[in-house]
């Protein structure tokens, strides 16, 4: 319970990151802004499975519903599957956690594509499909994997520090006592 209120608190800070001014700043230069919310989710996923990236998936892209003016329901939809998929790496990738990071958001990025020019499709003119592709995947794509590496690290040192403090010391009995 404490973890679920902490996702969803964090998601709530870096949704209000997201839309600050000041934040939209890097849009307005750039084209696009890096996913925060989503480099959140793919260390959810790939630290604790798939089971709780596609609940918390679904919660934060449920939070940015909310406030996004896009059809309702189609980011919950879209981080659910991102989660659910990027929690598949959880205990079949051994790498470092930097490296997971850039790889982990990178195909998280790519699913979120898929999705959002499903949705597009499906809702929209196809003449926003080429804002998609220009903004989404080459320039959002990058910034956000390049985040990613930073974000990864500073999510890992607080998870470790909110949620493990009540570890077990483990004896080492593995010495060899001569006598």
């Amino acid at each position: 319970m404490k973890r679920a209120i902490t996702v969803i608190l964090t998601s709530l800070l870096l949704l209000l990151v997201q839309a600050s001014p000041a934040y939209d700043l890097i849009r307005i230069t750039l084209g696009a802004k890096p996913d925060l919310l989503l480099i959140f989710l793919a260390f959810i996923s790939f630290k604790y499975g798939s089971f709780n990236g596609a609940i918390y998936g679904f919660i934060i892209g449920l939070i940015q519903d909310v406030v996004s003016n896009s059809t309702f329901g189609s980011y919950a939809i879209i981080f659910l599957n991102i989660g659910f998929f990027l929690g598949f790496f959880n205990s079949r990738l051994f790498i470092r956690q930097i490296t997971a990071g850039i790889f982990i958001t990178l195909i998280g990025y790519l699913i979120k594509i898929i999705g959002l020019f499903l949705v597009i499709s499906i809702y929209s003119d196809l003449s926003n499909v080429a804002v998609l592709i220009r903004s989404e995947l080459f320039i959002g794509l990058p910034l956000t994997v390049i985040l990613s590496s930073p974000m990864f690290l500073i999510f890992d040192r607080v998870s470790s520090l909110l949620f493990e403090k009540n570890k077990i010391p483990v004896d080492d009995s593995t010495k060899n006592y001569e006598e």
